[in-house]
């Protein structure tokens, strides 16, 4: 290493050499006073206690939102298995139960649906001086008893419905 350094004198000589190394001298005293400025920008304080104080803060608050997310989430699915178990989807259809008496159409035929598929229809049929309100329960899409067309036709919608 002598040699090299003895080489290194000689071909730059004595004094350019002093001027490299108080130049390099020079970069780290102000890479250091750099890094100071930085350090007491974080801790400012003399005992360092600012920068622990805010880590235990900073800890604290990360503890609290993963607290709040988990709230978060067990609500989301309670409130995931309440949407199941509520009315999602609907469909009317509006139609005259006898022929040939004029255009209107007062009765009508409307379903009810989770979707899971159970539920209700809710039919009238509209006489002169009459109405007549029908309900049949639903489950899976399906009635124990046969259902009209205007019923199938309402229920058929309020299946559509759900995926809109």
């Amino acid at each position: 290493m002598e040699m090299k350094l003895e080489n290194l004198l000689a071909l730059l000589g004595p004094q350019t050499f002093l001027y490299i190394l108080l130049f390099g001298l020079f970069v780290l005293l102000i890479w250091n006073s750099i890094l100071e400025i930085r350090i007491r920008r974080i801790t400012k304080g003399a005992d360092g206690k600012n920068i622990e104080n805010h880590l235990a803060t900073i800890s604290r608050d990360y503890q609290d939102l993963d607290d709040f997310k988990k709230t978060v989430k067990t609500k989301i699915a309670e409130l995931d298995t309440r949407l199941q178990s509520s009315i999602r989807g609907t469909g009317i259809v509006r139609f005259n139960p006898f022929a040939g008496s004029g255009d209107s159409k007062p009765s009508f035929a409307t379903a009810f649906i989770t979707e899971e598929g159970d539920g209700f229809i809710l039919s009238t049929l509209h006489a002169r001086n009459s109405v007549s309100i029908y309900c049949k329960d639903i489950t899976e899409f399906k009635n124990e008893k046969e259902l009209t067309q205007e019923e199938t036709a309402a229920l058929e919608k309020a299946k559509n419905s759900l995926h809109t």
